[in-house]
């Protein structure tokens, strides 16, 4: 990689392409095009790569920033189908064998990738329900290789001739016929589909959506939930990395862009913070949209319209995280590998998704479990996920310009405080003991480190506000500017942000006429098994 005294020295030079930003999405575009034989330079602003999926240490153990799961990671997804088209020596995500726990008040269940065992138990609990129950797992084992066809259908549209386009289209409608019943469903309207309990519906009562609730025991029956490498998710990033400078091609970081060149409507390069230019005739910015649209674009360049609805879109949550360096196993105080899925009795749904740090729903996980090199010997990680927004308590307490001082520091510390208790005494167990490490990261922190607007997580959600406004895009009104990041899709994770960074470059390839674009789009939707 190149950085600090490493970077180019030029004032101005050439290139055949530049990405803007050096997360998951940024670094996949990059890589694809490198690997197809184009020069490629990249620049992140942050002096680490990785955007959510960076890492950081602390007195021997480490941390993911973010993720808590990944999916399409497996032999024939997606993630796994890009990674192998770079190269075949890329990081192996491991199979999750125990997937969620759901733990209320009132309950404690585990779904694992045997989902029969956890329907088999509700049955038990729940024999009133039983019918209702055999037929909500028998629909959610149907809907895990209906979903698994989605993988081979991430190619996007306008990087498709006329007659694939067609075929395209006639394929998503068949496919979405069968799960029609279920797109716009509340979860109470499914649940009442299917129980009558309050005691099994309590089980669910942190989603808002039905397919939320779903999903995850689909993906279970098929065997699609994974975790990061050995080593933690940083591995994709650093492996990307060296794979794009294997290529002949380079990564800058700590050098940010300071504007997109523009001439004749159509991107000409980029200009840096510290003055030098570097040209180049495709620009994929992989970078905060608004950021893109409002600092480093012309005013001309970006209708008004556009930038108005982008500045009031409805936007994913952001999160408060908590991580903690433990001085024993997690195992031993009862936290596996598992997602744990803490909610509350007694509170309505949507307490649940409120922001609220002593109502909202807490993911709980010890990476360390599956992965020991995470922690020294003896000790573990766990992180404590909140879903939070940056309005919470007047933008966190922070000052003008959102300076953070005493006031934020504080909420901070407080919020930290209260998810622990929160933990301990859902699970019955000492934490505070154990700590050895303690950090935490607010919706600023999320903001400053990554740049997405307000911390979010994965930028616009498909409200229909956003999606009458045509808000995500992976094409931009200045020719050859694509999205190559969260932006330009719905949805989140790491196979939607590397979705948008392969489309940007296939969308560069099938320009320019590289004979690489037809092996890429093939690889794409290959079907490979298992």
């Amino acid at each position: 990689m190149a950085q600090g005294k490493d970077r180019c020295d030029a004032q101005s030079w050439d290139v055949d392409a530049v990405v803007i930003g050096a997360g998951i999405g940024g670094l996949s575009a990059a890589a694809v095009l490198a690997r197809s034989g184009m020069r490629v330079a990249v620049f992140e602003e942050q002096p680490r790569p990785g955007g959510y999926l960076s890492a950081f240490s602390r007195k021997g153990f480490t941390f993911d920033s973010s993720v808590q799961w990944l999916n399409n990671c497996r032999p024939g997804g997606y993630v796994h189908r890009v990674l192998g088209y770079v190269g075949d020596d890329f990081p192996k995500s491991i199979r999750a064998s125990r997937v969620r726990r759901y733990r209320g008040g009132t309950f404690d269940y585990v779904l694992t990738d045997n989902p029969d065992l956890l329907r088999d138990q509700l049955v038990r609990d729940f024999p009133e329900d039983a019918e209702g129950i055999l037929r909500f797992f028998s629909d959610c084992r149907k809907l895990g290789p209906h979903f698994d066809i989605l993988n081979r259908r991430m190619r996007g549209h306008d990087t498709m001739s006329l007659p694939e386009k067609s075929i395209f289209g006639l394929k998503m409608l068949a496919w979405v016929l069968p799960v029609w019943k279920y797109l716009n469903l509340s979860a109470e309207d499914g649940l009442r589909r299917y129980f009558r309990h309050e005691g099994i519906k309590r089980v669910f009562c942190s989603e808002e959506s039905f397919m939320s609730i779903l999903m995850p025991i689909a993906w279970a029956y098929s065997g699609d939930f994974q975790y990061a490498p050995a080593g933690g998710v940083q591995r994709y990033v650093d492996w990307l990395m060296e794979k794009i400078t294997a290529f002949g091609s380079r990564v800058e970081l700590g050098s940010p862009v300071q504007s997109v060149l523009v001439e004749r409507a159509k991107a000409a390069g980029v200009t840096l913070r510290d003055g030098r230019v570097c040209r180049a005739p495709y620009v994929v910015a992989a970078c905060d949209l608004l950021t893109l649209y409002e600092r480093m674009l012309p005013e001309s360049a970006v209708p008004a319209s556009l930038v108005g609805a982008l500045r009031t879109a409805d936007l994913y949550y952001s999160t408060f995280t908590v991580y903690l360096g433990l001085d024993c196993p997690a195992e031993e105080l009862g936290i596996h590998e598992e997602l744990t899925c803490i909610t509350r009795d007694g509170i309505p749904r949507e307490a649940h998704s409120s922001g609220d740090p002593s109502t909202s729903c807490l993911i709980v996980r010890a990476p360390s479990a599956l992965d020991a090199s995470l922690a020294p010997e003896g000790k573990s990680t766990l992180t404590i996920h909140c879903a939070m927004w940056l309005e919470h308590r007047d933008r966190w307490m922070t000052g003008e310009g959102m300076a953070r001082g005493e006031a934020y520091r504080k909420l901070k510390s407080e919020c930290a405080e209260m998810l622990v208790k929160r933990v301990e005494e859902a699970l019955g167990i000492d934490l505070f003991g154990h700590i050895e490490v303690q950090e935490a990261a607010t919706p600023v922190t999320f903001w400053r480190y990554t740049g997405n607007w307000a911390g979010s997580i994965m930028g616009q959600s498909p409200t229909r506000r956003n999606i009458k406004a045509g808000l995500a895009q992976g094409r931009t009104p200045v020719g050859n500017l694509f999205i190559g990041g969260h932006w330009a899709e719905y949805g989140g994770g790491v196979p939607i942000a590397m979705k948008a960074g392969v489309n940007a470059a296939l969308n560069i390839l099938r320009d320019c006429s590289n004979e690489h674009f037809r092996d890429l789009a093939a690889a794409l939707e290959r079907q490979e098994a298992e």
